[in-house]
């Protein structure tokens, strides 16, 4: 499992109890902590966590300058797809009238998320502005494949797994701490709030 682990982490890969259980389990472990610090120090990195403690992840143990340009790059990368996942989440929970943002383990059914939002016209305008956003509209127009593609997406970015295929049930990982801490850095720093939609505006009284 230490060989698992390691690989994870350096592939870029946030490990929690959703997605990869068996190496979140091994790294709750004290021994086994102290044993991936110590491998990871010899390149370079960390073991970090969310503040949360719902995911591990590797961090740069130091900041030299070619650190610096790998972090900006990234962050700027997740910085422009912050709009995008913050969007969706934001409109997925007034579609199913949850009052508590997305944690991890929260399940997100596909059919009745897609049933609310047919429902309600205007939310249906809200996703299908989100697909121009991101240019991940459907191309038959239909909302099935629109939400299909954006939940395609989030299983890609890691911030969802599919729990249950058949009945298409999604659960939602420890990523989602990630995002949070990186809104609340954005709005810290940035002053996003004043610029983005209103799903980031609202939704920051929830971070």
């Amino acid at each position: 499992m230490f060989e698992q682990s390691m690989s994870l982490l350096l592939s870029g890969e946030f490990i929690c109890e959703v997605r990869y259980p068996d190496a979140f389990r091994y790294l709750a472990s004290d021994a086994n902590q102290k044993d991936a610090n110590a491998y990871l120090t010899r390149i370079g990195r960390t073991l970090a966590s969310t503040e949360l403690g719902g995911a591990w992840f590797a961090s740069y143990a130091y900041m030299g300058d070619e650190e610096r340009k790998v972090i900006k790059s990234e962050f700027t990368k997740l910085w422009q797809r912050t709009r995008f996942l913050v969007d969706f989440f934001g409109k997925a929970m007034r579609a199913s009238n949850k009052e508590d943002y997305y944690s991890r383990g929260d399940k997100i059914e596909f059919h009745a998320l897609m049933a609310a939002v047919d429902g309600n016209p205007g939310l249906r305008a809200e996703f299908q502005a989100l697909g121009r956003l991101t240019g991940g509209s459907s191309s038959d127009g239909k909302l099935r494949s629109l939400l299909a593609n954006f939940f395609k997406e989030l299983v890609s970015d890691g911030y969802l797994i599919v729990a249950n295929s058949e009945r298409e049930i999604y659960q939602v990982t420890g990523k989602i701490e990630y995002l949070i801490e990186v809104v609340q850095f954005l709005m810290t720093t940035h002053n996003i709030s004043d610029d983005t939609v209103e799903e980031q505006e609202s939704a920051a009284s929830l971070f």
